[in-house]
């Protein structure tokens, strides 16, 4: 134990996010509703704060969630307590076993679970405020080995969503210990890579994936709340996928336990500044290089688009990828015929730092090289890198990606190649500005 006088000062709650059974599911188009409860939901929130400057963190059990809910959702928090908006940051963990927070508005329940979610984390940030107690911190780093780069070469060149062992990864198991000035835990942060669809996409029942057996195998070690902060995990798979409950429970197990090993060595330290500070950047939409790849990527599409629909058993989520695309392609044709450039996507970079630890953020399925960079490049000695934060816009790939093709850019983008540079840029121009 270690007397002190700094002002730094957290606290922790969560609240319970879970959905009723069978709302539909997200993450697997054409999935189908959901039959059943394996593990709850959670929203996790810390409160920080240096005397002058409050911040708050939630991480969330949800694969996304858009920048409009997350106005509304820091609205009601800062209608409560004394946090600005622009200095709450929220983000998802990314699992694809539970609900759409803020698309899908096909259904009473999910309209209900929708219009609930805002005072569920709200209130959670409520209790933490009233929990926050002088505090120190610590940061240590370590590896796991569940996650995989996905983006396998098939013997023609194409580009398929399997594994890639000689793929880019950061295996970086980043920890941030938070305690109260005698030893006793207030709350671990855990930043890591992968994404959370180790149970396949014909799995049904409602859960947290790995990140929540991690968070809970840490909880268990340490009596102390763990939120799961989802890295740059837009190329990266969890290393087995398998129709069961059992590869979350191997995945999150071995990740928890790493993440425990990191935390036991920590040594903690008073915090004299915190500080965060955000900015809107601009994203080029995905044009396709040219008018003529354009025009034979709008042809293609809408023969796939026919032949799907007059399938004997026609897959909604083959339709729905099929339609998605094509009018992402017809947008871009139009573009290069009329001249009229496209309408850019905004989004918002976050950075938050406590004396020499930061963290930055982009809402998007981030590549693993971009978050790396970030990090590597950070002019802080620890820094966490946060996809699925503060929005989601879908996939951010590396530009080398785009010549290759693959789902992330033939299917789920929306962003041209420079993209990749602009969060990069963005994100350590916060970072200087905090240091």
């Amino acid at each position: 134990m270690t007397t002190q006088n700094s002002s730094f000062q957290a606290g922790v709650a969560y609240a319970d996010i879970t959905p009723p059974v069978g709302i539909s599911l997200v993450g697997f188009a054409g999935r189908g509703p959901s039959i059943g409860i394996h593990d709850e939901l959670k929203a996790k929130a810390i409160i920080m704060t240096d005397g002058e400057s409050n911040a708050a963190l939630i991480a969330c059990d949800l694969l996304g969630l858009s920048a409009e809910v997350v106005g509304d959702i820091r609205s009601e928090i800062s209608g409560r307590v004394e946090i600005p908006p622009e200095n709450i940051t929220i983000s998802c963990t990314h699992t694809h076993y539970g609900p759409d927070a803020y698309r899908d508005k096909s259904a009473d329940d999910v309209m209900a679970y929708q219009a609930n979610l805002k005072y569920k984390i709200a209130g959670a940030v409520s209790e933490a405020f009233a929990k926050m107690r002088p505090a120190n911190i610590g940061v240590g780093w370590g590896k796991s080995y569940i996650g995989i780069n996905r983006r396998e070469k098939r013997p023609d060149g194409s580009i398929v969503l399997g594994q890639n062992p000689e793929g880019p990864i950061d295996r970086q198991v980043g920890v941030l210990r938070i305690d109260d000035f005698d030893g006793n835990p207030i709350a671990i942060l855990a930043n890591f890579a992968a994404h959370p669809v180790s149970q396949t996409g014909r799995m049904r029942t409602i859960s947290a994936d790995y990140p929540g057996k991690a968070c809970e195998v840490v909880t268990q070690l340490t009596n102390c709340p763990c939120l799961f902060l989802q890295g740059a995990c837009g190329n990266i798979n969890s290393v087995i996928m398998e129709n069961s409950h059992e590869p979350p429970r191997s995945l999150g197990t071995r990740l928890g336990c790493e993440i425990v090993r990191v935390w036991e060595t920590i040594k903690t330290k008073p915090v004299s500044s915190l500080g965060v500070v955000s900015k809107t950047v601009s994203l080029p939409r995905i044009t396709y290089g040219s008018e003529e790849k354009a025009e034979e990527l709008v042809k293609s599409i809408e023969e796939q688009l026919e032949n799907l629909r007059l399938a004997e058993t026609p897959n909604k989520g083959s339709i729905y990828w099929a339609e998605s695309r094509l009018k992402k392609a017809k947008e871009a044709l139009s573009s290069w015929r009329t001249g009229e450039p496209l309408p850019k996507i905004p989004v918002e970079l976050q950075a938050l730092h406590l004396d020499d630890f930061a963290y930055a953020t982009a809402p998007a399925e981030v590549f693993n090289q971009i978050g790396s960079e970030i990090k590597e490049r950070s002019p802080f000695s620890d820094t966490f890198f946060l996809g699925y934060t503060n929005g989601s816009i879908g996939y951010i790939p590396v530009p080398e990606a785009y010549p290759e093709g693959g789902y992330e850019v033939t299917h789920a983008s929306q962003v041209d190649p420079e993209a990749a540079r602009i969060i990069i840029d963005g994100c350590l121009e916060l970072l200087e500005k905090l240091k």
